[in-house]
């Protein structure tokens, strides 16, 4: 990870008006859009807008928090090319990149995006309704009881709307869009409802002497906020609620006290004031970031004034000036660069700056590929014979028994995932636990099936329980493709068997395993995600079955208090990938809580047991990797990066996530995968490995007693892979390639983690060097800290902690040593550095 901290500004940066940033251009561009949005510039910048040669400018002000949405002469045609760039103090930044105009039907043949409320609830009296979820450029609406009460033609991704006049009591309102005159569904209806009494008093974020903006939050939905200062009125806002900001106000001096009130109906009482007093200049922090790696030409900005130019340096040189939320760069940043972050107001320069060192490995967070809206959810349950359970798929409105989107049907039969819950009580209705999930697959066009498998809980179990919920899982297919052939089902020749997703819960993880090759129908089962499952034939002593001819995804707490043996790592250890297998090794997670019907905390959370997180929190993991998983395997959408690591998903706790991941394709080289029986001095490749100062490696089944061959009973795999136990700092270990390999665009990728004894976990952590060798016997190295580090122990009950291990990512360019080729790389070496090294286990070391 990026190391990061704060230090005094020094007073010798050099600055340059031209190292100015290019602004960012709000994507999607798509034809029939007739306006613009541009984010990302200095405040009050001129924007000259270019769109296939013509060029528009009109003047930014402020680019927090919504940027400028410039309106066209003319609408977007498809083909076009467009491009922005700022221009200050007479000063022009570089232009961005070209954007090309699309057709929206191509990436939604099914129509625009669902707009969404956003946020909502609706209330009485509010005169302003934010709407997201939007294409750029396009008309949204807003109706309270069927009447259209505001409206904006050219919007942003995310539209204030004014609303006219104020909703009144117990009105239905819902958000219209349309593009090319290609209607999408109206959002989600909501019913007005009387607003909080008495109103809360707004908040002010801090405030600095030299600043013209101004943040208030804690603002009911709707309301309207008069801002006071020094005791007079500064004027009155509409608010979608949340937070406002306030731009271009008179530059502040420290010292200046400004209130805040809100209201929403006429001659009801107003909100008791928030109030804020303008700090010092001095007083200025600097700007916060989000992640930095090597190959990087932006930077995020997470948290700054409102009205901040944000400045870069990288090595000392000026790279880049910008508003928030993204400063563009004149330069890609290399791993090891020093980077210099300020952020400056009209009348205050920061006297501090954030100072950090570029990582190999630091991935971007992006948007949740949970979050993708297309349609409304309607669902049903059905019941035939023994087989119950309940179907959530995408329909013309929401609700029960709702009729399927006909246009979404039209385009031809969707997905359908199959989910089966594990034991628990059989008077609880857990089929019913996984509706979050079900329904974020409905609204991106996925039909989700969950079964009601209580016939088979209650006490016992074994094999053959595990053998009758395959059974059972098949059955509900079976029935599934009998509602597909009856016309008078409202699944009716709409239902995709060929793409067609498994989940399990705990046994339910365990059965879904069994059912792609009972099926016999090679290629119809895309993906499987097994949830905490249970392994009952390792169990028993039989053979785990290996999950082959499809993506394999298994998600397992840490906490697990049930599945203490967290089974799905067998499974993903021998999993065929195909094309891709991952496993995520979660911290501060149980068993229960991704079903909302399973109340119980099981993580046994006493000391030295951590508490596990809310149940919210583990809800988010399951739809978040459940929908990028479904979405990369059924709908053909490049978001598997999700699942290996390259980028991180928005609202997720993802520093407790741990991911281990392996994709099928013919460039990847196993350097070494332990497992051939040739001994530790022979890799995968028939190449020699060595060790030399100490070094002390060998190869160990990674599996529990009485398993033969096993480091210590820490290890819950069913995998044999390497433990480096060093004697001393120093020790080398060299794994030589067959040939020499070009890595200027490669990564190694290699499984990895701290072994611990099954009692306790190190105060301190450890660590290694990955190395690459050339052909001339020239070294360079990168820590494994540079990536985020060698992966720990979750610290629970002891004589349950586990080695598990997790997958470490470093790229190629970011290995640099004097006169080092990386184009001739001839081995992949390792070494432990740190001056009291400890047991690090290995495996899967991969060049992909």
């Amino acid at each position: 990870m990026s190391e990061k901290i704060i230090i005094k500004r020094p007073r010798a940066l050099p600055e340059s008006p031209k190292a100015i940033s290019p602004p960012v251009i709000q994507e999607p561009l798509y034809q029939c859009a007739v306006a613009v949005t541009v984010l990302a510039y200095q405040p009050n910048a001129e924007i000259d807008l270019d769109v296939a040669g013509s060029i528009t400018t009109a003047l930014g002000g402020y680019p927090f928090p919504n940027g400028v949405t410039i309106i066209l002469p003319a609408a977007l045609v498809a083909g076009q090319k467009v491009r922005a760039r700022q221009r200050v103090n007479s000063v022009n930044s570089a232009w961005t990149k070209f954007i090309v105009v699309g057709d929206h039907t191509r990436d939604y043949p099914a129509g625009p995006p669902r707009p969404q409320i956003n946020p909502a609830p609706v209330y009485e009296c509010g005169v302003r309704t934010g709407v997201g979820n939007l294409l750029p450029g396009g008309h949204v609406w807003i109706t309270a009881d069927g009447t259209k009460v505001g409206e904006v033609n050219g919007c942003a991704a995310q539209q204030g709307i004014n609303v006219v006049p104020a909703y009144k009591l117990n009105q239905v309102v819902q958000a219209w869009f349309e593009l090319c005159q290609d209607p999408a569904p109206p959002s989600v209806g909501y019913t007005t409802g009387k607003p909080p009494s008495p109103l809360p008093a707004p908040t002010l974020d801090p405030v600095y002497a030299g600043g013209q903006s101004l943040t208030i939050r804690n603002i009911v939905n709707g309301a309207r906020v008069t801002l006071i200062r020094n005791g007079a009125s500064q004027g009155t806002w509409p608010c979608w609620g949340g937070a406002l900001t306030i731009n271009g106000l008179a530059l502040f001096a420290a010292g200046d006290t400004f209130a805040a009130i809100q209201e929403m109906c006429r001659g009801a009482p107003p909100s008791p004031p928030g109030s804020g007093v303008v700090q010092p200049c001095g007083s200025l922090p600097a700007p916060e970031i989000g992640p930095v790696q090597g190959g990087d030409t932006s930077i995020t900005v997470t948290q700054c004034a409102p009205d901040a130019i944000v400045k870069v340096w990288v090595n000392g040189v000026p790279a880049g000036a910008s508003g928030p939320p993204v400063v563009n760069l004149n330069t890609t940043l290399l791993s090891g660069d020093e980077i210099l972050v300020v952020q400056d107001l009209a009348g205050c320069h920061s006297a501090l700056a954030l100072k950090l060192t570029v990582a190999c490995v630091d991935p971007p967070v992006r948007s949740n590929p949970a979050d993708l809206d297309l349609f409304p959810v309607g669902f049903a349950e059905y019941q035939q014979g023994n087989l119950h359970g309940i179907a959530y798929y995408p329909a013309k409105s929401d609700g029960k028994g709702t009729a399927f989107h006909e246009r979404l049907a039209g385009l031809g039969p969707v997905p359908i995932v199959f989910m089966a819950h594990g034991n628990h009580s059989p008077a609880d209705p857990s089929y019913l636990g996984y509706d979050y999930f079900q329904h974020d697959l409905a609204k991106m066009g996925v039909v989700s099936v969950s079964i009601d498998c209580n016939a088979l809980n209650g006490a016992g179990g074994g094999v053959q329980n595990i053998v009758d919920r395959a059974d059972l899982i098949i059955d509900h297919i079976a029935l599934l493709q009998s509602m597909n052939a009856d016309p008078a089902s409202t699944f009716f020749k709409r239902l995709d068997f060929g793409r067609t997703g498994l989940m399990g819960h705990s046994r339910g993880g365990d059965a879904v395993v069994m059912v792609p090759p009972a099926l016999a129908l090679p290629g119809v089962t895309k993906s499987v995600l097994a949830l905490a499952p249970t392994n009952f034939r390792y169990w028993a002593g039989q053979s785990t079955v290996q999950p082959k001819g499809y993506a394999y995804l298994t998600l397992l707490p840490a906490g697990d208090g049930d599945v203490r043996d967290n089974n799905g790592a067998q499974f993903y250890d021998i999993a065929e990938p195909a094309p891709f297998k991952s496993q995520l090794y979660v911290h501060y997670t149980n068993h229960n809580f991704f079903n909302r019907r399973w109340l119980y905390d099981d993580s046994l959370s006493t000391p030295p047991q951590p508490a596990v997180n809310p149940r919210a929190e583990h809800e988010r993991l399951l739809s978040t990797y459940g929908c990028a998983l479904a979405r990369a395997t059924l709908l053909g959408h490049a978001v598997d990066g999700y699942l290996s690591g390259h980028v991180l998903p928005a609202g997720v706790l993802t520093q407790n996530v741990h991911k281990a991941f392996q994709k099928k394709a013919k460039s990847v080289v196993t350097v070494d995968h332990f497992g051939d029986g040739n001994t530790i001095a022979t890799n995968s490749l028939g190449q020699p490995n060595t060790q030399s100062g100490g070094i002390n490696a060998g190869e160990f089944t990674f599996d529990q007693p009485p398993a033969p061959g096993i480091f210590n009973n820490s290890f819950y795999g069913l995998t044999i892979g390497m433990v480096l136990a060093p004697k001393a700092a120093g020790g080398i270990f060299r794994s030589a390639l067959k040939k020499p390999l070009d890595l200027s665009k490669r990564e190694v990728w290699l499984r990895c983690a701290e072994v611990t004894d099954g009692q306790s976990v190190a105060v301190q952590p450890t660590g290694f060097l990955l190395g690459l060798e050339d052909q001339l016997g020239i070294r360079a190295w990168v820590d494994v800290d540079a990536v985020g580090g060698l992966f720990r122990p979750y610290p629970r009950n002891p004589g349950m902690i586990k080695t598990m291990l997790s997958t470490a990512r470093f790229r190629g360019a970011c290995f640099k040593a004097k006169r080092f080729d990386l184009s001739t790389v001839v081995a992949v070496l390792l070494q432990c550095d740190r001056k009291r090294p400890r047991a690090i286990a290995f495996d899967d070391i991969q060049i992909y």
